[in-house]
């Protein structure tokens, strides 16, 4: 669902109000524009600190909601999540920067893990004039592989749902309680596309990561760092663990990557 598109009222109802498609404007006539993708099984609530940070420097931002992502009710979010595709979340985000360009002449991409995955991919294929990423999932948790191979070996027949441990934190999200099987081989798929695509970078990049993350490992930084063509700035906010634009130095991440995209405004 575009962040430039009002969303239909029957489906309005069945998604979180927090996590709708969105498209914030800075003030009138604003060069450029930040494209926001969030993470898997979560929803543009995730985003929204950059993109407010990325307003108040004068860029615009939009927000689209991935295919299978942001409902509220249990029931429809294990009918919605394994429709997702690797081909679906990836052309969602290369139309949304595609209707980015028909408005602004400068169009960036930012994403939070999955989302980092697919922004590193748009970004392998020209399509934006920088991208920044943070926790971007280009390695998965094991078990998400292990998963993978098991629904690959089932010709995508095996179709479970895995509950997710509920770990205390100090913010809110807004993100299904579970994982489905189907999702996440695709999940997988979306991880290895993003890898694949990191040698035809040349635009400039900003990866931000926690050493002390617990989903995504740190070494995807030097993966970036060594194959992208462009330039590389890694950043660091160890206080932080995976949802980073919500954990307790989000602030800081947000403003770092406002800055990031600001300086090269033209």
């Amino acid at each position: 669902m575009s962040g430039f598109d009002p969303v239909p009222g029957d489906i309005r109802g069945a998604l979180w109000p927090a996590g709708m498609p969105f498209h914030l404007i800075s003030r009138d006539g604003a060069p450029a524009v930040v494209v926001c993708l969030h993470g898997f099984g979560a929803s543009t609530y995730e985003t929204r600190p950059v993109a407010e940070a990325c307003v108040q420097a004068g860029i615009d931002a939009v927000a689209p909601l991935l295919p299978g992502h942001g409902y509220a009710n249990e029931d429809d979010q294990r009918r919605e999540i394994v429709k997702m595709t690797m081909d679906g979340v990836v052309n969602a985000a290369r139309c949304e920067v595609a209707r980015a360009r028909e408005r602004y002449k400068t169009v960036y991409i930012y994403g939070q893990s999955m989302g980092g995955a697919i922004a590193l991919a748009i970004a392998g294929e020209g399509l934006v004039d920088a991208c920044a990423t943070t926790a971007p999932a280009l390695k998965l948790p094991g078990g998400a592989g292990f998963i993978a191979a098991l629904v690959a070996l089932s010709r995508n027949k095996l179709n479970f749902y895995i509950k997710k441990q509920q770990k205390p934190r100090a913010f809110i999200n807004y993100s299904y309680s579970h994982h489905n099987s189907l999702a996440a081989a695709q999940m997988q798929r979306v991880s290895l596309h993003g890898r694949s695509m990191l040698g035809s970078i040349t635009c400039p990049v900003l990866v931000a990561h926690s050493h002390n993350d617990s989903t995504i490992d740190p070494v995807v930084t030097s993966w970036v760092q060594s194959k992208a063509k462009g330039p590389v700035t890694i950043a660091w906010f160890d206080k932080s663990n995976h949802t980073m634009p919500l954990d307790v130095q989000g602030a800081e991440v947000s403003a770092v990557i406002a800055k990031f995209f600001t300086s090269r405004v033209g």
